[in-house]
């Protein structure tokens, strides 16, 4: 079994501890909504309040590619959005996108994702130009 499947079986369970533990002591986590997390006290926090802004998640690592000391992950990722989060209350969000993980010692010394943010936004019920501020903030780097 590798890291990655751990990983998403961990993510499905919604084990944080357990999600925690496949990260090196000073892991970090660059996610597109939370923004980058390092260390395990820090992404146990992100674990946790992505928890409970979302229920009923699905990720699915469709194809994953190992070697050495890095793997990639093509995936389908699905949820609802909780009541913590009014403007987006209920709906259900689904696409796709890919990651890198680097790896240490068996563990995610890094992970970064990729995906489609604007049309995320869109099923989140942002409008065009709420989607267009928080892209051009993306740009800039902020």
């Amino acid at each position: 079994m590798s890291i990655v499947t751990d990983f998403e079986k961990a993510f499905n369970r919604q084990d944080v501890g357990a999600l925690v533990g496949c990260f090196t002591e000073g892991g970090s986590y660059r996610d597109n909504f939370y923004g980058e997390h390092r260390g395990q006290a820090a992404l146990r926090a992100m674990f946790e309040r992505m928890f409970r802004e979302g229920r009923d998640y699905s990720w699915v690592m469709d194809t994953v590619v190992e070697s050495g000391n890095r793997a990639t992950a093509e995936w389908t990722f699905g949820y609802v959005v909780s009541d913590l989060v009014p403007r987006s209350s209920g709906r259900k969000i689904g696409f796709r996108g890919m990651s890198l993980f680097e790896l240490e010692r068996g563990k995610i010394a890094a992970y970064r994702e990729y995906f489609d943010v604007g049309q995320a936004l869109l099923q989140l019920g942002f409008a065009p130009e709420g989607i267009a501020k928080v892209l051009r903030r993306k740009l800039e780097g902020h």
